[in-house]
């Protein structure tokens, strides 16, 4: 392969590399545009970068402290029932240089001054988790709700208040309802579906599944 053909190659390359960079950017505007007319839609305020408060704010979920470079991107903020709501995606990264992977996710926050949880997390119980059961890692299950303590990973600072908080008509909800990540500190409830972002068409009914899901606990 002489130098002619090296060169023709990375000319290829960069050129594949910049399409690829333009697409992107062309998808991720369109996805902006298309948010913000929903977020009017909603009566809700928008911001393409999120507000600074929502990062601070939500330091203590485990969601949170994944990866590195977190950042709340396309968020919409505003109040229905009583409940102060937002929507966003939120970005990290795992791993650095060539191993990286950056993820997406949509996030529906609420906050009910007048309510107060126990922190706590439940998400989709794996492999990986029942193999760290066996070294100490938390799970909370209820014996007589065995399809609940399988299919779901319920963890937290106090076990005794989460138990009492997931009564059984609770538990049964979540045995109806799977792949659901929530997570909960003071007054605030986060609802997300594992490594998802959702599509705009798709935020509204994502935001009525959180609003079911925090009228589980009310």
């Amino acid at each position: 392969m002489d130098s002619t053909t090296d060169i023709n190659y990375l000319r290829y390359f960069f050129a594949f590399a910049a399409c690829a960079l333009l697409i992107g950017y062309i998808y991720e505007k369109k996805r902006t545009e298309a948010l913000k007319l929903i977020a009017k839609n909603l009566v809700f305020s928008f911001s393409k970068r999120g507000r600074h408060r929502t990062e601070q704010k939500h330091q203590n979920f485990q969601l949170f402290s994944k990866g590195h470079g977190g950042k709340v991107i396309n968020e919409m903020w505003g109040s229905r029932n009583g409940i102060d709501i937002s929507i966003f995606g939120y970005q990290y990264t795992e791993g650095y240089g060539k191993n990286s992977s950056t993820y997406n996710q949509t996030v529906v926050t609420m906050d009910r001054k007048k309510l107060t949880y126990p922190t706590f997390e439940l998400k989709p119980e794996n492999t990986f988790h029942k193999i760290g059961q066996v070294f100490g890692y938390q799970d909370i299950d209820f014996d007589t709700f065995p399809e609940f303590s399988k299919s779901y990973l319920l963890r937290g600072d106090n076990e005794s208040e989460i138990r009492q908080l997931f009564t059984p008509r609770i538990i049964s909800f979540f045995e109806s309802n799977k792949n659901i990540c929530i997570e909960a500190h003071n007054n605030t409830l986060i609802f997300y579906k594992p490594s998802k972002r959702c599509k705009p068409k798709d935020i509204e009914a994502l935001l009525n599944e959180g609003q079911r899901i925090q009228q589980v606990f009310n």
